[in-house]
């Protein structure tokens, strides 16, 4: 499919996402359009071939204007953004008043509008892992330690239980134990909701993280990290279950590598 993109554009919020969604498409012969709308000076993509540009992430209006001037026709729209930046009386032009003004009511329906916005501008929205296909994981058991019968129940009933509140768009993460629910996610996100878990929980908490049923792919991939398994290490939690094929894993050799020394266990469930 990628051989198909004519021109690409890259709307990059904060962390390594964009980036190396930025060195995929370069090697595999595209020169990415880049629109970096976080202050984040990480990561750099002076060293790479490809054309960055600056704006505010209220700046629709003049974005779009670029994009059309460099001839983009996909856009990739990856990295993490506040969406109470949307809220600043700075930097917000017409476009995005407009848009603010008829969805304002809660984050999703803003980015679904912005979408909208450059779909009728007339532009292909990409799903997030159109060129980072290998950062998700195929469902088993990830690393060498296995759950036990019991943390698989916990399993169970923490994924379903993630998907029912990621579909009421409430959060994506959720802490159990025995059987129990400890935590969800809200809006404190996903270390903070883990922190609270394992200390209603204590040892042996199991982290479960999951999408909506009907996901939008190309606003959001659940990621997990190294901060991620940090902070289940820091509760001595015992297993972090995601969705295979639906989450992001980062840096995945040296998660699974930390996980084993930490004694917890990775699966991706379907």
């Amino acid at each position: 499919m990628s051989n198909e993109i004519d021109k690409l554009g890259i709307i990059a919020g904060a962390g390594q996402l964009p980036l190396l969604v930025a060195k995929n498409a370069i090697e595999q012969g595209k020169h990415p359009v880049i629109i970096k709308v976080s202050k984040d000076d990480h990561p750099c993509y002076s060293d790479l071939k490809c054309d960055v540009y600056e704006f505010g992430v209220g700046q629709i209006g003049k974005i779009t204007k670029k994009l059309l001037d460099r001839s983009v026709t996909h856009l990739i729209l990856i990295g993490k953004v506040e969406p109470s930046i949307l809220l600043s009386p700075f930097k917000i032009d017409k476009t995005t008043i407009k848009l603010l003004a008829k969805h304002r009511h809660n984050p999703s329906s803003i980015v679904t509008a912005i979408l909208c916005h450059f779909q009728e501008s007339g532009f292909s929205i990409l799903k997030q892992d159109h060129f980072l296909p290998h950062l998700l994981p195929k469902p088993g058991i990830l690393t060498k330690r296995k759950p036990t019968s019991s943390q698989w129940e916990d399993i169970k009933l923490g994924i379903n239980i993630a998907r029912e509140t990621a579909n009421k768009e409430i959060g994506q993460t959720v802490v159990v134990k025995n059987q129990i629910v400890l935590a969800v996610e809200a809006i404190e996100g996903t270390d903070l909701t883990i922190c609270r878990g394992g200390e209603l929980g204590g040892k042996g908490i199991i982290v479960a993280k999951a999408a909506a049923v009907e996901h939008d792919f190309r606003i959001d991939i659940p990621t997990v990290g190294m901060d991620t398994l940090k902070t289940i290490h820091s509760v001595n939690g015992s297993v972090l279950a995601v969705e295979a094929n639906r989450t992001f894993i980062m840096d995945s050799d040296t998660f699974y590598e930390q996980a084993e020394k930490w004694k917890i266990s990775i699966v991706a469930v379907e």
